[in-house]
């Protein structure tokens, strides 16, 4: 990437800064060792553990290699330019994002190879990303589900242009992709037929699969639509580019039996594996189904919301200055964890409900109004676009560095 942000200053449109950093350049305020309780950060205030942030771009990054995958981090969880070079220099493959909007900020940032995980049908798009191929400026891939989509795709394309395509397969009451087989090798024939568009693989999300779960019925349902996506590259194969054939899937959730369904495929191949939410994991949702919970592989919940008792008028019941505009409960309400008075103590409670800017604490434990309660989060992609500018802090809670996110 290359690109420092220490010179960019921090504005009051950054949620939840020190009025007295406004004006300031990030490395100015960086340079006052400010530390999240003393530094009069005004709260709810998102942090980012750097222990825990690293731990899992490094484990994610072994855990790839000893199955003999590559990674395409889906980048759309954090849209931080900063994450994903931590993730590049980790080994990542490409980057993975979920429109040609989100591919533009990344290819600003100086990343240049893309993985659309999604059907691209709008005009300006596919004649953008097909220039942008052609020229080498960028290597972008994206999806294709039917012949309908490839024709819109082969329309936009220019004479001169390059279109690089997955095809995606699907599971019935899925998302997208493919439901019949035979359907592949139709798509697959055309795209070799047009030599302005090359097969690049095949892919699907297995997230997606009806009543995937960490029970056997679920893994059952998993373990079979990911042999669905190694019939369809059996199917899809004879038609690809001069390229090594690329099989993908993998969330954050099942990639294991992602790895070890994909790997079954017996052509020459990259596995990828495409995973976004591990890089700050959960407390919840991620927590209780990923594979290495309760190992020495484990995943660290990096993501922490602080936010402040404003009122107290029933016993045990406290309301919180933070809402749905500040953490995601998309899956689960927050969880807390810890309370900060005058000191760190550990804090268990129950957040009942979420307004707009309000949350219900609910706690048998002693606290008390000006007291601050930290929050851990489920499933983070709906927390982190509610932040521009996120303190990264230590186990200290010194604030280390500050990642920008652009959403």
């Amino acid at each position: 990437m290359g690109q420092s942000f220490s010179g960019k200053v921090i504005e009051s449109t950054f949620k939840g800064f020190p009025i007295d950093s406004y004006g300031k350049t990030l490395a100015a305020f960086l340079a006052t060792k400010p530390h999240l309780f003393t530094a009069n950060f005004q709260f709810p205030m998102m942090v980012i553990n750097e222990r825990s942030l690293k731990n899992n771009i490094d484990r994610m990054a072994k855990y790839c290699k000893s199955v003999g995958a590559e990674l395409a981090p889906h980048v759309k969880t954090t849209m931080s330019p900063q994450i994903a070079q931590m993730q590049t220099d980790a080994g990542a493959f490409a980057l993975t994002i979920a429109n040609f909007w989100q591919a533009s900020i990344f290819l600003s940032f100086g990343f240049k190879k893309l993985i659309i995980a999604n059907e691209v049908l709008d005009p300006t798009a596919i004649a953008e990303i097909s220039r942008l191929n052609k020229s080498k400026a960028a290597e972008i891939i994206f999806y294709v589900d039917c012949l309908a989509g490839l024709e819109i795709v082969k329309k936009h394309t220019a004479d001169q242009g390059e279109q690089n395509l997955f095809i995606e397969v699907g599971t019935d009451a899925g998302r997208g992709g493919v439901r019949d087989l035979d359907e592949v090798a139709v798509i697959a024939k055309a795209i070799a037929a047009d030599s302005r568009l090359k097969l690049r693989g095949v892919t699907g999300f297995e997230g997606a699969v009806p009543k995937a779960a960490r029970d056997k019925k679920g893994e059952k349902r998993l373990t079979a639509f990911c042999q669905k996506i190694v019939a369809a590259a059996d199917r899809a194969y004879p038609y690809k580019s001069d390229l090594i054939f690329i099989i993908s899937a993998g969330g954050s959730a099942y990639f294991d039996i992602v790895a070890t369904e994909l790997n079954k495929f017996a052509s020459e191949k990259i596995l990828l594996l495409r995973s976004g939410g591990y890089v700050t994991h959960d407390s919840k949702y991620y927590e209780e189904i990923y594979p290495f919970r309760e190992t020495d592989q484990s995943f660290k919940a990096a993501i922490e919301v602080w936010a402040q008792i404003i009122s107290s008028p029933e016993r045990d019941f406290g309301v919180l200055n933070l809402g749905k505009r500040d953490i995601g409960n998309d899956l689960h309400n927050p969880i807390p964890f810890a309370k900060y008075a005058n000191g760190l103590s550990p804090f268990k409670g129950e957040i009942e409900k979420l307004n707009d800017q309000h949350g219900y604490l609910r706690s048998k434990q002693d606290f008390a109004v000006s007291q601050l309660i930290g929050l851990g989060i489920s499933h983070p992609c709906t927390t982190f676009d509610k932040w521009r500018l996120i303190p990264l802090v230590s186990d200290n809670y010194d604030v280390v560095d500050c990642l920008y996110t652009f959403f």
